[in-house]
């Protein structure tokens, strides 16, 4: 059995893999790095018990040597990231820590220990931005990131090639498009909606609303992620998408619509540098056998019927960032 290490492991995307691959017996051992920031994403280790699980933080060199030392992956998913763009602008220094230090680090031990392949999870939003009706991105298009958290995690994709033109590193990056589904935070788009529509409060939108994003349930996103540990080609970058794109204010139409309420919105001052669009073309993962077995209606169907099921989720977060900023 390979033995993959994944960093991120409390977060969105990655225990929802880790989750899928484990229930669906794969021939994987896990071991896990998170520094667990949030407390409510302690739920996300306890549901993924099955394997070994070490908190810290990716740019501590030492611990993460020690991690390697002690549990020699073949495979590494490099998934921790700072994320949320909003807190980039704010202050981009913690998105240099993890997404550019941490990454570097990462690599420095994938290749001291020799792994198989080490797979780097950039993002869409390192194209920039696109316009209504241009064609999608395909993975050649040139990065132009315009905000800090897009710009560190096209440091680390510059990173990454750089390890594997000088020192072979095994690497495949991907740039998927926005996740939605279960036990997502709701500082992102669709639980917002779904948390501020339940808890009869505006949903905060920037700008006009008019800003269009690709979407795609996260169980497709982590069936992409395995089917690359297994059949990616090395040195390749891949695009993960859905073809389905909405504007954020259709998007809480239609969450509104399947919990039976209206919305109200507060629209807020736009973003500093704000881009329209995102739109990835994905024919080359494509080529590899993978494609989305979830349509945009069937998976907010299963998402926000997880939510009013784990409403408690959704409390444990407010509290956080009650006392957060408190």
């Amino acid at each position: 059995m390979k033995r993959v290490l994944v960093t991120g492991s409390c977060g969105f995307i990655f225990s929802n893999f880790m989750r899928k691959v484990m229930r669906e017996g794969a021939p994987y051992t896990f071991i896990s790095v998170d520094k667990v920031i949030a407390p409510y994403n302690q739920y996300n280790v306890a549901l993924n018990r099955d394997h070994t699980f070490y908190m810290g933080d990716i740019a501590d060199e030492v611990f993460i040597n020690n991690v390697f030392m002690l549990e020699k992956p073949d495979i590494v998913i490099h998934g921790a990231a700072e994320s949320f763009v909003d807190d980039s602008i704010k202050s981009a220094g913690p998105f240099i820590h993890s997404n550019v230090v941490g990454t570097q680090i990462m690599v420095d031990m994938a290749l001291k220990y020799n792994v198989e392949k080490f797979i780097y999870i950039s993002t869409d939003e390192v194209y920039g931005q696109s316009t209504h009706g241009a064609p999608a991105w395909t993975e050649e298009t040139p990065m132009n990131p315009r905000n800090p958290y897009s710009a560190s995690k096209a440091a680390g994709e510059l990173i990454v090639r750089a390890a594997g033109e000088t020192h072979c590193l095994p690497y495949i990056i991907t740039r998927a498009c926005n996740n939605y589904g279960p036990s997502q935070p709701p500082r992102n788009l669709v639980p917002r909606i779904i948390a501020n529509t339940l808890g009869g409060k505006p949903v905060p939108i920037h700008g006009n609303g008019k800003n269009m994003r690709e979407w795609l349930y996260v169980d497709d996103n982590c069936s992409a992620l395995q089917l690359l540990m297994e059949k990616g080609i090395i040195g390749e970058t891949y695009n993960i998408g859905s073809g389905f794109e909405l504007e954020n204010l259709e998007m809480v139409e239609r969450i509104g619509k399947e919990l039976g309420k209206r919305p109200e919105i507060a629209f807020m001052k736009d973003r500093a540098g704000h881009d329209l669009r995102y739109s990835v073309d994905c024919t080359k993962i494509s080529a590899l056998g993978w494609k989305p077995q979830h349509s945009f209606d069937e998976g907010l169907k299963k998402c926000v019927q997880w939510y009013l099921d784990n409403n408690w989720y959704l409390a444990s977060h407010a509290a956080y960032m009650e006392w957060r900023d408190s």
